[in-house]
């Protein structure tokens, strides 16, 4: 039974597992996502039931932290250019802030638009903050430098309020590109290093044949667990008819 068990653990382990890749797979093509990934490292340290880690990113179901557990890759994307003025993409660490109806969000999807009213705004229609709150963008010229200094028709108009964090691996993911900071995640300043670039976007960092070699390996593993299973209820039935013919 022990090892029929073990079994069924890895038949769990590989579905999350797929259900991660096929999430990654999904949004490949959304500018700013980060994929998420996969560590077995508690299962294989032989974690104690009673552990308090818990898994993050949003492409996996609610599952045992001992068994897997599930971060978001926050390596940078490549930067495509497209030439409209309010694409940002952020060249190294950091976030854009953004204010949704829930609260203060983090993001890297930065394909900006202005509204009627000329605010700096996502495509969801929430307002990019800047350091003293919403930036108006409104103006025939509109430049942004690689500090994130916004000037309008020449005139400084605002700073856009980036941030870093000294664990971003213990942002929690909302939605694809949206990331809510929770207790422990403390806003650093930017490093030196980071810039912004103007007309930019950063696609995401899925690397699409890597994804569909490890969805294949997942599912071949899957497969072989299952198999297990078959075979050890076999032996198990083979046992128990034939000391029931015992004597």
């Amino acid at each position: 039974m022990i090892g029929m068990l073990e079994a069924v653990r890895g038949c769990v382990k590989e579905e999350v597992r797929a259900d991660v890749i096929a999430n990654n797979l999904a949004n490949a093509a959304v500018i700013g996502f980060k994929r998420d990934k996969i560590s077995f490292q508690n299962m294989l340290q032989g974690t104690a039931p009673g552990s308090t880690g818990t898994p993050q990113g949003s492409g996996a179901p609610n599952q045992d932290p001992n068994l897997v557990h599930v971060q978001t890759d926050f390596s940078d994307g490549p930067l495509r250019p497209t030439g409209n003025s309010l694409d940002l993409a952020i060249e190294g660490k950091g976030f854009f802030k953004i204010q949704t109806p829930e609260g203060v969000r983090y993001t890297r999807k930065g394909n900006f638009s202005s509204d009627e009213e000329g605010l700096l705004m996502t495509q969801d229609g929430n307002p990019v903050l800047g350091k003293g709150g919403p930036i108006s963008v409104s103006g025939e010229n509109v430049v942004i430098d690689k500090t994130g200094k916004v000037l309008v028709d020449g005139s400084e108009v605002g700073q856009l309020d980036l941030t870093d964090f000294a664990q971003p691996e213990l942002l929690e993911k909302v939605g694809a590109t949206l990331f809510r900071a929770v207790e422990g995640s403390d806003e650093l300043p930017l490093p030196q290093e980071t810039i912004v670039r103007q007309g930019y976007a950063e696609d995401s960092n899925v690397n699409v044949p890597e994804e569909m070699v490890t969805m294949i390996h997942s599912l071949r593993a899957f497969e072989s667990y299952q198999k297990a299973i078959q075979v050890m209820d076999g032996l198990n039935n083979k046992a128990i008819n034939d000391v029931s013919k015992v004597g």
